[in-house]
């Protein structure tokens, strides 16, 4: 296994690509080895929990600024941090940090431009919480620290281990902050290294490589969702009785995308294993018997519509039983 596999290339790096580390001198993106990469694998495979690290939203004022940073401080009770490793503390200090991250603001702003990015990292619970703040320390040293403010302050309130990192757009050289896609992923990569660092099992992997098709709901579908007031949930119920009565209605291009997506990940994993079983490594043959319990253990690539509709059918059906059972209900 002296070059790398095609299989277990395209599981960790494709389509997203996203950066992994920083570039060489020679301004080449460094890829890592296959001895890091077949580590990750075994990571994946033995199931190691996945870091969090979700945009929550964005502050866009002096006044909406001051109330987040008041929000995440629990209005100046809990020590937040900033960049330097300075304690923010009490409401007082709270608002003069507010006031600072706008001064200036306007530069290179646009009319609907975000004057921070609110960022939660979190882990599922029983982690070291201040092992966690420690992680997080380093992500956000390492991250922004030399080209943007923040503040980061750790939560308690919840069984999940989380702590809020409040980023301001404006950065020091003038840039603002604006990420995309592959910069989350980078983000989670750059969590979870530093999680293991300090003993934490953590990976940061996409969903697509383990098997997950849907994505998380966000907190405020959440929210109307329990509340039963959710307009959202509604239409999707409403679209997929329209599909499932159109019996020759064919599935719709993403849910064709995705399973086909999902497909072709399941075929490079098989192969993967087949790779490793072959393999004269010392831990090939391990390593593809713990593939193999793992794509034994992930379910059917569904979307979420795939899913209603899949429910709707099974309830549609059993009326229908229920009226051949009991005849007299339909007359």
């Amino acid at each position: 296994m002296s070059q790398p596999l095609e299989s277990l290339d395209r599981l960790l790096r494709g389509p997203v690509r996203w950066r992994k580390s920083a570039p060489d001198p020679n301004g080449k993106r460094r890829r890592s080895s296959l001895a890091d990469d077949l580590q990750t694998i075994a990571r994946v495979t033995a199931r190691t929990p996945e870091v969090m690290v979700r945009i929550s939203g964005k502050a866009k004022g002096a006044k909406h600024v001051e109330e987040h940073l008041r929000y995440i401080t629990r209005n100046g009770e809990l020590t937040a941090e900033d960049e330097s490793g300075r304690l923010v503390i009490g409401r007082r200090m709270v608002k003069e940090t507010a006031a600072a991250w706008m001064e200036g603001s306007a530069l290179n702003r646009r009319r609907n431009s975000r004057d921070t990015v609110n960022i939660v990292l979190s882990m599922p619970p029983g982690t070291d919480r201040d092992k966690l703040l420690d992680a997080a320390r380093q992500f956000g040293r390492e991250t922004f620290g030399d080209c943007y403010s923040y503040l980061l302050v750790r939560h308690d309130d919840t069984d999940h281990p989380h702590c809020h990192l409040t980023v301001r757009s404006l950065g020091f050289a003038g840039q603002r902050l604006n990420p995309k896609r592959d910069d989350l992923q980078a983000w989670r990569v750059a969590f979870a290294s530093a999680c293991r660092q300090r003993g934490i099992a953590a990976e940061a992997t996409p969903r697509r490589v383990r098997g997950v098709v849907r994505k998380p709901k966000k907190q405020a579908v959440l929210h109307a969702d329990k509340a039963k007031r959710s307009s959202v949930q509604r239409a999707k119920v409403r679209e997929a009785l329209m599909a499932v009565t159109r019996s020759n209605e064919a599935a719709s291009k993403f849910d064709q995308s995705v399973t086909g997506m999902q497909l072709q990940t399941r075929k490079d994993w098989k192969q993967l294993a087949d790779d490793l079983a072959r393999s004269t490594a010392e831990a090939g043959p391990s390593l593809a018997r713990q593939i193999h319990q793992f794509l034994a253990r992930i379910p059917a690539p569904e979307t979420e519509r795939m899913q209603l509709q899949k429910q709707l059918r099974q309830h549609l059906q059993q009326q229908k039983d229920q009226d051949h059972a009991n005849p007299e209900r339909t007359v």
